[in-house]
């Protein structure tokens, strides 16, 4: 058995080998399938995902950019490309997600989309990115690295190909280390931020262009400093193989003659654009680039002659595309195009001297697809022929010499997707036609002299995207149609005459963004549905005939930026906006809030501090009564504490109490405060101490008290505008004041302020510059707006407001002398002094002040005469000086003569047109400038006045008394002098009886009578009715209120009667004879 079993055992052993050997290739083959799936399911180099998610871990990603940066196989990870042969990773794509377009067919829209790269969250480029050492392709654009340098270890990818390093806010020197990318075709370090004409500048330089890789076709180093890059063009033009080169708005310096010979055969594209060392031999160079099918010339502002740029394009038979805007070029358009017309597919000449008829150059251009005339001396009507322009999309002559009507043959340009005849004498009605523009993308037509409604066809639009017809005259209602056209973004019908209610289909346009209808005579309320639009951002429906309540839904509007409501009729209160608003979850957005001008009350919501973007709040003309809160008691946090509020007008109100304190040392952003026009009280508000920034503030009318503070000129040093006029503060000026050198208005009129005017007032020195134009303060959409009372007046100042300088000191208890110091400010327009207790001369150098339109020194005490030097005062338009005790003779100019003899009232000794001339004999010193040395002169004159006056009177005295004869020898003929004026005095009045038989008038005698004279007569009376004063008997009767030497009021009846001709006496004293003729 054992035999026969090892024969059977041997017998089969072949086939066991064969069974085993099968089983062997298959677990071969099913390890190589495993394999295989492996390498299938992870074929990136692990090293190299591990550099991958280091970079992703320093990379700011907002848009989810990462999130298929998952699993094994980082081959499959967005932006990342990989060697399908060896794994190695070989592209990386990192621009930033957010959406970035250049529309050709409109900057706004550009600039909707664009964005900067500052807004989005910062970002470092990883070191692991040296690690990828097979990457060809990089794109790091529109990424924000915040200023920090291009990193060396870029030029260690020596394989690189491609590399995008454009608007990332990459900072510092080009590393000259990219010229060992020896393989690189693509470079892009184009630096403009957001900006679609290059005008923001990056802070990347470059010290030549040496470096540059022999292989590079494409070059785009737009906006990056080259300044320093002097043979700019012979390194350019010595590698030759570029294809395109945009060197746009790069500080190029000038290019040395002898300009070498063309060695760019093959540049297709090319972009010079802000280039202003741009010559004609660079032109008549540039004519040698055969294959040229792009050239941007744009603001090279070169002069070039349209002869010149006739020959030079003409020898470019490839151009396509020309853009040659803002160039200073004149002459004939159909001058450039002779040679060029019918292959040019794209023409920008905006902003150049160029002139032609609209329907010729339009018949030349029937190829165009794009043309760009705005801004230039293009003339005549718009042409039927533009139906011949099939192919354009493109179209826009804004601001020409255009006029007539739009031809209904427009709505055959069925390509159009950019129509703007704006800013033209446009006429007539907007054709039906063109509804039949179904492509149209954007449609200008503001600025014109349309007529007629906008067509209900509009609603056909169904493209459209910006719709602007400002000021175009057009009237009638807002078409229903309108709510068709869901792709509008922004819609702007300022300053028209339309009419109606503003239809409630608005609310569909679910794409609006900004929606602009002020300045017509819209009525009714504002419809809810507006509410519904959550992408608007800009809301301005002000100054039209609206009626009820801002629509609860608007608290809705959390993307809303600019809300302007101002100048309707909108009543009740502001809560439901406020709050729903406040609520919103990512916090509302809006930074301006315009309300003034309505029918607003009760309170203005606390939750208006919870909208922590506010940056401008207007509530001016309203009805609103307290500022937060029940009560205007305990510790509020009032909303103008938020430090991001720079503009806050709450004038003309019915505000009261106090204002309330923000905490200590918090700092605010406010550079306007209007509180004006309220009645508001307590002291001066202590919150103000932290507003370092403020430039205008206005807390006039109200009731406000207590001193002005000491610390407002070191807390408010960059003040502008100081009004506190019209309140109940008292104490002295501040001589602080005037160390705000920014101060250009100042109104501290109708208060109880007491002492002095500060003579360093003189040293304001923003009211001592003849002109500035600079600007209040930052740029804003608040218009400031202020009331200034000047010439008699009030006059209301907006825009010109930055270039008023005024001071108003008026109606308080001011005393002393205008101080020289304040004709140091040659800047004032405005002055005002008046109503107070001001002495002294007016300052001789007051004529020095050449910009004074209105100058009121009235009701005060001043004295001395008119200076001279205001007759230079040209422009001088206002003067008033009535009511002191100036004298003299006015100065003779034809500036003063045309004054009205008004502004001289209450100076009894002034003289001199307009008032009565002087007399002949009148003589009057021109004033010199008061010295001290001419006060003490005047002292001493007064002096000796005095004493000769006493010594004189005296020794006269002297002598009566003491010599008999001469005393008897003066009354006797005394005596015969008064018999004589006796005697005629009877006659004279015998005369005048018959005319008062019937009436018992008393005759004023001093009304006979020169002063002088009645003065003496008193004395000859008084003799006469004491017999020469020789008796010891009193005088008869009294001389009531009557003052020796000054005419009183002497009475008589009818006439003299008895013995007493001359009855009177001294009030309150009867002289004896004896006090005169001795004993």
């Amino acid at each position: 058995m054992e035999a026969s079993s090892i024969c059977k055992g041997s017998s089969n052993s072949p086939k066991h080998s064969a069974l085993i050997f099968i089983i062997f290739l298959l677990s071969i083959r099913a390890y190589c399938n495993d394999s295989l799936q492996a390498t299938e399911e992870s074929s990136c180099l692990e090293n190299e995902r591990s550099a991958l998610l280091a970079i992703k871990s320093d990379m700011y990603d907002p848009g989810d950019w990462f999130s298929s940066w998952i699993g094994r196989d980082c081959c499959k990870w967005r932006g990342v490309g990989c060697d399908n042969i060896t794994g190695h990773v070989t592209e990386l794509d990192l621009h930033s997600p957010y959406p970035y377009y250049v529309y050709e067919e409109d900057p706004i829209l550009y600039q909707m989309d664009s964005f900067s790269p500052g807004r989005i969250g910062a970002s470092k480029l990883n070191p692991s990115l040296e690690e990828l050492k097979h990457l060809k392709y990089l794109d790091l654009s529109m990424n924000n690295f915040s200023f920090a340098h291009i990193p060396n270890m870029i030029a260690s990818l020596v394989h690189l190909e491609y590399l995008n390093l454009s608007r990332t806010l990459f900072c510092g020197l080009v590393p000259p280390q990219f010229g060992n990318l020896s393989s690189l075709r693509y470079l892009d370090l184009n630096g403009c931020v957001n900006s679609l004409y290059y005008t923001f500048k990056s802070c990347i330089r470059a010290g030549g262009l040496q470096w540059l890789s022999p292989s590079l076709e494409y070059l785009d180093m737009s906006c990056v400093d080259l300044s320093r890059a002097t043979n700019w063009l012979q390194e350019i033009n010595s590698l030759g193989t570029f294809q395109v080169l945009n060197l746009g708005n790069a500080e190029l310096p000038p290019v040395t003659s002898p300009l070498p010979s063309f060695n760019l055969t093959s540049i297709s594209q090319l972009s010079l654009f802000h280039y202003q060392n741009f010559t004609n031999a660079m032109l008549n160079w540039l004519s040698n680039a055969s294959n040229l099918r792009y050239l941007d010339l744009r603001k090279c502002y070169s002069g070039l002659h349209v002869e010149q740029l006739q020959v030079s394009f003409s020898a470019l038979p490839n151009l396509k595309k020309l853009e040659i805007a803002s160039n200073l070029i004149k002459g004939e358009i159909s001058g450039i195009l002779s040679n060029i017309s019918t292959r040019l597919q794209y023409l920008d000449l905006s902003g150049n001297e160029v002139s032609g008829e609209i329907a010729d150059i339009l018949w030349n251009l029937r190829h165009l697809e794009y043309l760009n005339l705005d801004s230039t001396y293009v003339r005549g009507y718009l042409p039927h022929v533009m139906e011949n322009l099939t192919r354009i999309r493109h179209l826009s002559v804004s601001n020409t010499h255009i006029a007539g009507h739009i031809p209904e043959t427009v709505g055959k340009l069925v390509n159009l997707r950019f129509l703007d005849l704006s800013h033209n004498n446009v006429t007539g009605v907007i054709p039906w036609s063109m509804g039949n523009l179904t492509n149209l993308v954007v449609l200008y037509l503001g600025k014109s002299n349309l007529t007629g409604s906008i067509p209900e066809t509009f609603g056909n639009l169904t493209n459209l995207e910006l719709l602007f017809l400002y000021d175009s005259n057009v009237s009638g209602q807002v078409p229903e149609s309108i709510g068709k056209l869901q792709k509008l973004r922004a819609l702007n019908l300022e300053n028209n005459l339309l009419i109606g209610q503003i239809p409630e289909s608005i609310g569909g346009l679910y794409n609006l963004e900004i929606l602009n209808i002020p300045e017509n005579n819209l009525i009714g309320q504002i419809p809810e549905s507006i509410g519904g639009l959550a992408n608007l951002e800009i809301l301005d429906i002000s100054e039209n005939n609206l009626l009820g309540q801002i629509p609860r839904t608007f608290g809705n509007l959390c993307n809303l930026i600019d809300l302007d409501l101002s100048h309707n009729s909108i009543g009740r209160e502001l809560t439901d906006l406020i709050d729903g608003l406040s609520n919103c979850t990512k916090g509302s957005l809006l930074r301006v809030l315009y309300l003034d001008g309505n029918n607003l009350s009760g309170l203005i919501p606390p939750s208006v501090g919870q909208l922590h973007q506010l940056e401008e709040l207007s509530l001016p003309h309203n009805s609103f009564q307290r500022l937060t809160g029940s009560h205007l008691q305990g510790n509020l946090s009032p909303f103008f504490c938020s430090t991001k509020l720079q503009v806050l007008d709450l004038s003309s109100n019915e505000l009261s109490g106090e204002v309330p304190k923000c905490p200590d040392q918090f700092p605010t952003s406010l550079v306007s405060l209007h509180l004006n026009d309220n009645s508001l009280s307590g002291t001066f508000p202590t919150f103000l101490k932290n507003s370092k920034e403020l430039v205008i503030l206005d807390l006039g009318e109200n009731k406000f008290s207590g001193e002005i503070p000491m610390w407002i000129a070191q807390s408010l040093a960059s003040l502008k505008i100081l009004r506190l006029h019209s309140n109940l503060l008292h104490g002295t000026i501040p001589t602080a004041i005037a160390s705000i050198k920014s101060l250009q208005l100042l109104d501290l009129s109708s208060n109880r302020l007491h002492g002095n005017i500060p003579s360093s007032l003189g040293n304001l020195s923003a009211m001592a510059v003849i002109f500035s134009s600079d600007s209040l303060y930052h740029d804003s959409h608040y218009d400031e707006t202020l009331i200034i009372t000047a010439k008699g007046s009030s006059y209301e100042y907006t825009d010109e407001l930055r270039l008023v300088r005024s001071m108003d000191l008026s109606n308080n208890n001011l005393s002393g002398e205008i101080p020289n110091e304040l004709t140091y400010l040659l800047g004032l327009h405005f002055l005002n002094l008046s109503m107070n207790h001001l002495t002294g001369r007016i300052p001789e150098k007051i004529g020095g002040m050449s910009q004074l339109e209105s100058l009121d020194l009235s009701m005060n005490n001043l004295t001395g005469e008119v200076p001279a030097s205001l007759s230079a005062l040209s422009f001088l338009g206002y003067l008033n000086l009535s009511y002191n005790n100036l004298s003299g003779r006015i100065p003779e100019s034809t500036q003063l003569s045309t004054f009205n003899a008004s502004i001289y009232a209450g100076n009894e000794g002034l003289c001199g047109s307009p008032l009565p001339q002087c007399s002949s004999h009148a003589t009057f010193q021109v004033p010199s400038e008061q010295t001290q040395a001419d006060k003490i002169g005047r002292v001493i004159q007064y002096s000796s006045i005095t004493i000769g006056f006493i010594v004189g009177f005296w020794g006269f005295i002297g002598i009566m008394i003491l010599k008999k004869e001469v005393r008897v020898s003066l009354f006797q003929w005394l005596d015969k002098t008064c018999d004589h004026i006796y005697v005629q005095l009877a006659l004279k009045l015998k005369k005048v009886k018959p005319l008062h038989e019937e009436e018992n008038y008393d005759i004023r005698v001093s009304s006979l009578l020169p002063h002088s004279v009645l003065s003496f007569l008193i004395f000859v009376v008084l003799q006469h009715a004491t017999g020469n004063f020789s008796g010891r008997q009193h005088m008869a009767g009294s001389f009531s209120g009557l003052q020796l030497g000054v005419a009183g009021s002497l009475h008589a009846t009818s006439g003299f009667s008895g013995n007493q001709p001359c009855a009177g006496g001294f009030a309150g004293h009867h002289p004896r004879s004896s006090d005169f003729a001795g004993r």
